[in-house]
Parts: structure tokens; C-alpha cells; sequence
């Protein structure tokens, strides 16, 4: 891979990636459970995505190439944690599929009120399964144009809502209590989830000791004040009464503000970005099968070698498969936010291990990184991001036993397969 990303190229593939369709399902879904305090719940789940982003610039540092996340932790931890790690980020963009085509369900009908909302859902990931199938590039320019598109939505809503923002709405803050604003930050972070994607991407960034630190720091800050600035545009503009009973709020909040080409926008602007998000899931989902299976982790049919003339038709199909099996669990689109950023949390535990020995693992790459923590700063990082991490997924879990036996189980399953493959 030839290294062509830049500093700006960095911040808008993080920022476009980062905010995607979540932040105009999510806010005004988390507002009606938590009230006003969903500005808390963002803010708290920032936290968890400092460790990520200061990791995901060592990681990238120590190790630039493509995917630098599975080459880390197979090199620092073992190369089963690679695998499991993949294997996890596997079921992350499957729930992630389901979750972002039932929000572009709820804005598509927006725009098409004839077409039913389970249509619109399974047609978004069946048009893109069938579009990746036939080894159709991404419409770079298309995203680009989408992803500054709904960024101009954001801001117009946020700018007009704060302005707009009525103290009777957000008195009192925490109107139903501490622990519903705690356990909502598990699903809020969901929306920073894309943060270590700039790993995946290390071996194609110029200059990434300087280009990875400086770009997630600005994409951070951007992302920051973008969530929490739409937070308090939807709940001092809306009662989170009213924000738990709509399902585009972020449009309704625009045709509040602007009339009813503003909601028509907002709506057009988020039925781009949900459909760039699928189409792109669905393409690394693909991926990473392929790669898994080019390892020979997976079966060799699913190889780069025997993709059908260059065409990941057999990877695709598993994808379509299992992204249609999650919408048919039926869940809600906050029960799908949980589990992705569960996943997720279990995920960032695995890379704050493998933070804790890159001085006796990688001793080399350390020393020559160009970006790095000092020795205190590696075990700090590291045992804060699994501090952090488990810490939350206490939260996801402690309520729900069915949801723990879930996550055991299909853990469990990757590690059976990962040890009865090798044994092949």
C-alpha cells in the first residue's frame, strides 16, 4: 500500500467514519430514556474514547502497516487474540448493519411515507449486499459529497437548536436518576466507536507518527463538540418526553427550526449517511473474512485466490446472510447500540493488555516509533483503558443474564473453532 493519507485526509476519513448514522437515531432515543442528561451520558462515553484514540496512536506508531490492529495484538498478546479480536469485530458490523438500517428506515419513510419501514430496512441491506457482490467500487466521490452533506445538516441543527434552546426543557437534568445516565453510556459510545479504524488504515498514512496522533486529536475534538452539541439542541429544544416517542428526531427538530424543507434535508442527509455506513460495513465485513481466510483461519474458498473474478461473491453472501438473521432477532435500535459498543468495550480490554507488553514484546518497534507513551504512560493507558472498559461492561451485563450468556457463548465459539482449526 502506498502511503497517499495526509493530516486532512486522516480527519475526514475519521470524522466521516466516527459520525455516521447513529447520531441521528441515537441522541433522541438515549434523551427520551435519560432525559436532559444525555449531554452527561456523551460526555462520559468521550472518556472511554480518549483511551482508544491514544492507544490507537501508539498502535498505529509502533506498527504501520494495514491493520495494525490484528497485526498488534497477535504480535503482543497471541495469535489467537488476533483471531478472537477479528472475530468480535465480525459480530460488531453485523449488529452495526442492523442497527444503521433500522435508523434509515425511520428517515427514509420520511421521504417515501409509501414504503413500509421493514422494506425499506431489509431492501438498504439487500440493494448493498447485491452492490458488493458484483465487486462495485466505492462511489469515493458520492461519500465525499454525502459525508459533507449531512456534517452541513449537523451543524445547521445543532447552531440553530442551541440558540434556540429553552431552560424549561432541561430542568431537571437528570430527571430519572444517576444509573439510567451510566448505563446509557454504553450505547452513546457507540457513536464514538470508529476511532481505531485510523489502525486499519496506518500502513497508507504519510508520516504516521506525527499524521495519526495529531489527526485523531483533531477528529476527536470535532466529534466531541458535534455530539454534544446536537444533545443540547434536541433536549433544550424538545421535552425528552416528546424526543422518547419520535423516531427522527434530529428531522423533526429541522422542520421545528427551518419548516418543512429543513426536515426534508435533515432526512435526505441521514439516508446518506446510513447508506454509506451499510455499504461500507458490509465492504470491511467482506474483508475481513477474506483475510481471515488468506491466513487459513477460515476455509480457503473464502481466500482472495477463489473470489469469483475478483469478486468477493462468497464472503458477501455470509455477511448478507448473518446482517439478515440480526434484523430477524428483532431487537430495538438501542438493544443493537448496547451490544455493538459491548463488543467493542471487550475489544479496547484486549488492546489495553496488549499495550501492557509492548516493552518486552516489541521492544524494537517501540524504540523506534515516532509517536510514543513513556513506559509509565503504556501501563497507565493500558490498565486505564481495561479499567474503563470493564467497568461499563459491567453495566451491559449486570441486568441482563441472557445477553451474558449470549456473549460467553458466541466468544466461546470463536475460540473453539480458532483451537479445532489448528488442530487440522
Amino acid at each position: 500500500m502506498k502511503r497517499e493519507l495526509g493530516l486532512i485526509a486522516v480527519i475526514v476519513t475519521v470524522v466521516g467514519y466516527v459520525i455516521g448514522a447513529s447520531i441521528f437515531v441515537l441522541p433522541g432515543q438515549l434523551a427520551g430514556s435519560v432525559g436532559p442528561a444525555v449531554i452527561l451520558s456523551y460526555g462520559l462515553a468521550a472518556v472511554i474514547a480518549v483511551f482508544a484514540c491514544i492507544a490507537s496512536a501508539q498502535i498505529g506508531s509502533l506498527f504501520p502497516n494495514t491493520g495494525a490492529g490484528y497485526v498488534a495484538i497477535s504480535r503482543l498478546v497471541s495469535p489467537m487474540g488476533g483471531f478472537v479480536t477479528i472475530w468480535l469485530m465480525l459480530a460488531v458490523y453485523i449488529m452495526a448493519i442492523a442497527l444503521i438500517a433500522k435508523g434509515f428506515a425511520d428517515y427514509f419513510v420520511i421521504l417515501f411515507p409509501s414504503v413500509g419501514k421493514e422494506v425499506a430496512t431489509y431492501g438498504v441491506v439487500l440493494f448493498f449486499g447485491l452492490l458488493n457482490m458484483g465487486g462495485a467500487r466505492n462511489l469515493v466521490r458520492l461519500q465525499t459529497l454525502l459525508v459533507a452533506v449531512f456534517m452541513i445538516a449537523l451543524v445547521l441543527v445543532s447552531v440553530g437548536g442551541v440558540v434556540a434552546v429553552d431552560a424549561a426543557n432541561i430542568t431537571p437534568f437528570m430527571p430519572t436518576g444517576l444509573s439510567p445516565v451510566l448505563s446509557a453510556v454504553v450505547p452513546a459510545f457507540f457513536s464514538y466507536g470508529g476511532f481505531m479504524v485510523v489502525m486499519e488504515l496506518a500502513g497508507e498514512i504519510k508520516k504516521p507518527e506525527r499524521t495519526i496522533p495529531l489527526g485523531l486529536a483533531i477528529s476527536f475534538i470535532v466529534v466531541l463538540i458535534t455530539y454534544i452539541a446536537l444533545s443540547l439542541a434536541l433536549v433544550g429544544s424538545i421535552s425528552w418526553q416528546e424526543l422518547a416517542t419520535l423516531n427522527a428526531p434530529v428531522s423533526h427538530l429541522a422542520e421545528k427550526l427551518f419548516g418543512p424543507w429543513g426536515g426534508i434535508f435533515v432526512a435526505f442527509a441521514a439516508v446518506g449517511a446510513a447508506a454509506t455506513s451499510v455499504n461500507a460495513l458490509v465492504l470491511v465485513a467482506s474483508r475481513d473474512i477474506i483475510a481471515l481466510a488468506d491466513d487459513g483461519v477460515f476455509p480457503a474458498r473464502l481466500s482472495n485466490a477463489a473470489t469469483k473474478h475478483g469478486r468477493p461473491v462468497t464472503s458477501v453472501f455470509l455477511v448478507l446472510v448473518f446482517s439478515i438473521i440480526a434484523l430477524m432477532l428483532g431487537q430495538t435500535v438501542m438493544e443493537y447500540a448496547v451490544w455493538v459498543s459491548a463488543i467493542t468495550l471487550v475489544y479496547q480490554v484486549i488492546i489495553g493488555v496488549a499495550l501492557l507488553y509492548v516493552l518486552k514484546r516489541a521492544p524494537d518497534a517501540y524504540r523506534n516509533a515516532g509517536f510514543k507513551l513513556s513506559s509509565t504512560g503504556l501501563i497507565i493507558c493500558g490498565l486505564g483503558m481495561i479499567a474503563i472498559s470493564v467497568l461499563f461492561l459491567y453495566f451491559v451485563f449486570a441486568d441482563s443474564n441472557a445477553r451474558t450468556v449470549a456473549a460467553l457463548g458466541y466468544l466461546a465459539l470463536g475460540i473453539i473453532y480458532y483451537l479445532f482449526r489448528n488442530k487440522q
